[in-house]
């Protein structure tokens, strides 16, 4: 989806682009005087108090693709952004005293990505990649008014979609990583990564994360500049040294994949490159591991999804946090969120 997609809304990143250039070079003093030279613009939002910005991880919809489609049932505007009432964001809001409010702006969206589109720049088409890109997640709720002086808790949860390194056409969202995890004849060791198979691992560093998402945290800082933004990592999928993967279908059955050393990498790349992107950035990272160790996807109690999973009842995406899951995770961004700054 284009900028252009999203018509007159696109106006706030581009504003937000300038105010950064202007101050750098100490050609503008307050925000004042952009008021005066940009009369025609609306009166700034007060702000909502938790905006959540993230992946099908944080949407965690109630949908798996097969029984339930995950592209709003036909209906366009949805675009994926189906939402469970058990997913973190929704655990979160209640948790700050906002669930079912407008004091909520909840753009979480399956296949959401920090950058990655559906054509590379060399014009190669990569099928799938079809989600909102973070700043065009960003600009949806800047249309909704999320961001202002109001504004608490800026949460962003994502990267496990992108391409990596950025615009190569490789990249370990769902699809891809179920495809090398079941491929028993070659498996998804680290020699998946020069097949050509899985991305590359070493793209995925603190500072090719920062500087993926560095406009729209500057973006946030400058129009909700009281709000806390923290960048939240994903659960733990397998143990950091693992090089087994496993799926649990209906329950009962469990695959296993022993050789599956890149699609664990990969995670913990991702953890490590958002927890070092919030440091270069001066905002937070939240991380998830600790609190949902023990329970990745080949313990005996994995706060993960299986393939039609009875706990949520048959309908969700695997590998994707059960309601036990979130709500761990709920609560430890919770926990930074009201701590002292």
């Amino acid at each position: 989806m284009s900028f252009k997609a999203l018509g007159g809304r696109a106006w706030p990143l581009r504003l937000a682009a300038t105010v950064a250039m202007l101050a750098a070079a100490g050609s503008i003093g307050t925000a004042g005087s952009i008021g005066t030279a940009r009369a025609d613009q609306p009166a700034p939002a007060p702000g909502k108090t938790l905006v959540v910005l993230g992946d099908s991880f944080a949407a965690n919809p109630p949908c798996d693709g097969v029984l339930v489609k995950c592209d709003g049932n036909n209906d366009t505007s949805a675009h994926e952004c189906l939402h469970r009432d058990t997913s973190w964001p929704v655990q979160l809001s209640a948790l700050m005293g906002v669930a079912g409010t407008a004091d909520f702006e909840n753009a979480t969206c399956t296949n959401a990505s920090i950058d990655s589109g559906p054509v590379t720049s060399t014009g190669q088409q990569v099928p799938g990649r079809d989600g909102y890109t973070l700043a065009q997640l960003a600009i949806k709720a800047a249309g909704n008014g999320a961001f202002g002086p109001r504004t608490q808790v800026v949460a962003i949860q994502l990267g496990a979609n992108d391409e990596w390194p950025r615009d190569s056409a490789t990249t370990a969202d769902a699809p891809a990583q179920l495809t090398c995890a079941f491929n028993l004849a070659d498996g998804c060791d680290t020699d998946a990564v020069t097949q050509g198979r899985w991305p590359d691992l070493n793209a995925v560093t603190g500072a090719a994360y920062a500087d993926r998402i560095r406009k729209v945290v500057d973006y946030v800082k400058y129009y909700a500049p009281n709000a806390r933004t923290e960048l939240v990592g994903y659960p733990e999928l397998a143990p950091e040294n693992s090089s087994v993967w496993c799926l649990d279908v209906l329950g009962v059955f469990r695959y296993v994949q022993p050789r599956a050393r890149a699609i664990n990498e990969f995670w913990n790349r991702v953890d490590n490159a958002e927890r070092d992107a919030a440091q270069l950035l001066s905002i937070d990272f939240v991380d998830a591991r600790p609190v949902t160790a023990g329970h990745g996807l080949c313990a005996a109690d994995p706060w993960l999804l299986a393939v039609l999973d009875p706990k949520v009842g048959l309908v969700g995406l695997p590998f994707h946090p059960t309601p036990r899951g979130d709500t761990a995770l709920a609560a430890e961004v919770y926990s930074h969120s009201v701590q002292p700054r």
